[in-house]
């Protein structure tokens, strides 16, 4: 036999060879990938659950989110409701308070035992703790007699003597008392 033949042989049996090897190999990576793709199939499927968890969790989580969200907004909207009842209570108060001394410097305007024009009338509504001593004048020892709230005679040194007593005003602070007219309600300074 010639020489060629058998290198022809020789070359199939070796190609023969080496396609058993790649063959067997390709194998062997196919059983291998089956295996490590089982594998990662089965830690999927073992993480799920955890998964399922998590999300459940954060579901959970952006539920108490939202209604944590929905009572601030509750508050929020009821803060600004009760700043807006305040403000309107804070008015009317105000509006009354004026609507008081108003009428408080009409009368002492009609009144004529009350000298609006003089410099130690400090006007309706003013305490006399709320007036230096500047304001109020000159503090004497000479008695004054005011029949006005008694209906009869009361004697007094120099601005008042007698004791302040606190009252309620429909805004809730408390007024000086001692300085009222009688039934009338009217405010009056004694000069």
């Amino acid at each position: 036999m010639p020489s060629w033949v058998i290198w022809v042989i020789v070359a199939i049996i070796v190609v023969a060879v080496i396609a058993a090897i790649v063959t067997a190999a390709s194998r062997r990576r196919t059983v291998a990938n089956r295996e490590r793709a089982a594998e990662l199939r089965d830690r999927a499927a073992t993480s799920a659950t955890g998964l399922q968890k998590r999300e459940a969790h954060a579901r959970e989580t952006e539920a108490e989110a939202a209604a944590a969200r929905a009572e601030a907004d509750r508050k929020q909207a009821e803060a600004e409701r009760l700043a807006a009842e305040a403000e309107e209570r804070r008015r009317t108060a105000a509006a009354q308070r004026d609507e008081q001394e108003e009428h408080l410097r009409r009368a002492d305007e009609l009144d004529p035992d009350v000298d609006t024009k003089s410099d130690n009338y400090a006007g309706p509504g003013t305490n006399r703790s709320d007036r230096t001593s500047a304001d109020a004048g000159p503090v004497t020892d000479n008695p004054v007699t005011d029949t006005r709230a008694t209906g009869g005679p009361v004697t007094g040194g120099g601005v008042s003597d007698g004791p302040a007593t606190q009252g309620p005003v429909s805004d809730g602070r408390a007024t000086d008392e001692s300085t009222t007219d009688g039934p009338s309600g009217g405010s009056h300074r004694i000069t």
